[in-house]
């Protein structure tokens, strides 16, 4: 799993600074369950914003387990905006600018599943849009079909 390196105790108080796989637990569980890193960190037990950044750029599964506990933390989030929508002890313009926010973020954290859908074509889950006209020719005059083949050979590079 991850890589350990047991916490050393002093009787120095201040936040921890070294790697632990209990703390890395913690803090993988609350991010899935929607909270944000910073609010996390905001604990005393548990070490600063900045400290923790350094753990998943220094550990790659903690890292790794950290981004995937983020987008699922988004589904979570999501879950918050139905329950302060139900919730009728709320301001209807308290509850807007609640739920504004969650998915505004959980549209940012997780565009795939919760953003807006922009198709742009030649991309892998977009193919490029084709427009087809179908033009029926067949009560143009001779002279029209004439006009027209010129036209398109113009349009295709032929003169």
């Amino acid at each position: 799993m991850m890589e350990t390196t047991v916490s050393a105790t002093s009787s120095k108080m201040g936040r921890p600074t070294i790697f632990s796989e209990e703390l890395a637990a913690e803090i993988i569980e609350r991010l899935a369950g929607g909270e944000p890193l910073k609010k996390i960190c905001d604990d005393e037990h548990m070490p600063a914003y900045v400290t923790v950044l350094r753990w998943q750029q220094r550990h790659e599964d903690f890292g790794s387990l950290s981004a995937r506990a983020k987008m699922d933390g988004t589904h979570a989030l999501a879950d918050e905006c139905l329950a302060i929508s139900d919730d009728p002890g709320l301001d209807p313009a308290d509850k807007r600018v609640r739920i504004d926010t969650r998915i505004r973020l959980i549209g940012k954290w997780n565009s795939k599943f919760y953003g807006d859908k922009v198709a742009i074509g030649g991309d892998a889950d977009a193919p490029p849009i084709r427009t087809t006209t179908q033009l029926d020719v067949s009560n143009l005059s001779l002279d029209e079909l004439d006009v027209l083949s010129a036209a398109l050979g113009k349009a295709v590079g032929k003169d």
